[in-house]
């Protein structure tokens, strides 16, 4: 569940607050306070949702040929140029979400605006992802007109969307623009009210002459301001985006990266690391795939020495030696060259070790090897005995020119 913090710009109630926390159905998870400066702590992480003055944005709807995004743009200006009063060069159009056969929904704003209340909140520490009119943050009722009631200012939003901005003490006036425009009998208009605890007595009696005007009238009084309904409405349902165009959001990842640079510098590491004990693995097993292919090919030519090439398949080689040979026993060449592969991998551990002559007859080999020391010749027989199917045994260790000359058998338990 995500999770949004609603900024309230310009509240005409200084003393409420003026941010809150609430999820993305609108629950409140912190009531906030009445100081901006005190919503940065909590924005990490969470969408920040800016609402703007009803009185500073038009929110209407308008009929336009085109639908699509990109041409919206170009088109808004001049579509509703008869509209505005100001020059449309100095505003900026936001386009909603609309049905097929429904007008459009458009947000208006002075450029000159937006980009200073964007500012305030950067200032405050705050990138707003969305900036919606106060209007949007009120209830949609088709067939009713919604009343915000604020000390200094009311809003009226019509169910199309749009909204009526006027001032506490002439609430008839807006109440009558709203009845004019959407063409309502007095006998049929119904109309809900919200209106902040802290309006006086004089409020209350402009709502009840309005039940004159009226078919139904509905007043409810909001003890915690009129944020806590704008926050829970603006989450559950959105209204016009107006960061669009030049005023769209643009990607804020360069903001996490100095938090995240110590944690990309130790993963880096730890692939480069892991890369390298890789390619150090594979390189040292290459090494020894090689030391184990020279021990093999060294015991082929001692036992055949008049063979010119060894090739890359020694077992079928050796095999077809035997058989030209005469061998008549396989299993005498398949035990002769597992024993043979088994001494190779044995000697290979240790490169200063050399294989000098392989004799084999009648199920038994008998090696003469040249090894640094006696401890390396006892750790060949230890690891040749390892295998179970063979039995080494060392004949002979005797001194020669710095290194030990041995002379080692080995046999199967049965031979």
């Amino acid at each position: 569940m995500s999770e949004l913090l609603v900024v309230r710009l310009d509240s005409p109630a200084p003393a409420t607050q003026c941010w809150m926390v609430v999820d993305d159905n609108g629950a409140i998870l912190d009531p906030g306070t009445a100081a901006l400066g005190d919503a940065a702590a909590k924005a990490a992480w969470r969408k920040v949702v800016a609402l703007a003055p009803a009185t500073e944005v038009l929110r209407t709807a308008v009929e336009v040929p085109v639908r699509s995004r990109s041409k919206l743009a170009q088109v808004l200006p001049f579509a509703m140029e008869e509209q505005l009063a100001d020059d449309v060069e100095s505003l900026h159009f936001a386009a909603g979400r609309a049905d097929a056969d429904a007008p459009l929904p458009v947000g208006v704003v002075r450029r000159e605006q937006i980009a200073d209340w964007l500012g305030t909140l950067h200032d405050a520490g705050l990138e707003a992802a969305a900036v919606y009119s106060e209007a949007d943050g009120m209830d949609e009722l088709p067939g009713t007109g919604v009343l915000f009631v604020e000390p200094g200012r009311a809003v009226l939003r019509r169910s199309d969307g749009a909204a009526i901005v006027t001032e506490t003490d002439d609430l008839h006036a807006a109440v009558s623009l709203w009845l004019a425009a959407a063409g309502e009998e007095a006998t049929g208009a119904n109309l809900l009210a919200y209106v902040d605890a802290t309006c006086g007595a004089e409020v209350d009696a402009q709502l009840d002459a309005l039940r004159a005007d009226v078919h139904t009238l509905e007043v409810k009084r909001l003890e915690g301001g009129l944020l806590p309904r704008l926050a829970t409405l603006i989450a559950a349902r959105p209204g016009v985006n107006l960061m669009q165009g030049a005023f769209a959001r643009r990607s804020n990842l360069g903001r996490y990266l100095p938090q995240w640079r110590l944690a990309a510098a130790l993963l880096a590491g730890l692939a480069v690391l892991a890369t390298g004990t890789k390619v150090a693995e594979t390189w040292r097993l290459g090494r020894e795939a090689v030391n184990l292919r020279a021990a093999v090919e060294q015991a082929f030519r001692y036992t055949f020495p008049d063979v010119r090439q060894v090739r890359e398949d020694v077992r079928a080689q050796f095999e077809s030696q035997l058989k030209a040979l005469g061998a008549s026993r396989p299993t005498d060449s398949s035990m002769f060259l597992d024993a043979l592969q088994t001494v190779a991998g044995a000697v290979s551990q240790d490169k200063a070790t050399k294989l000098e002559s392989v004799d084999y007859r009648s199920g038994v080999m008998e090696l003469r090897l040249r090894a640094p020391s006696v401890e390396t010749l006892d750790k060949i027989q230890r690891d040749i005995s390892g295998n179970s199917r063979f039995e080494a045994e060392i004949q002979s260790a005797n001194a020669d020119d710095g290194a030990v000359l041995g002379r080692m058998r080995i046999s199967t338990p049965e031979a």
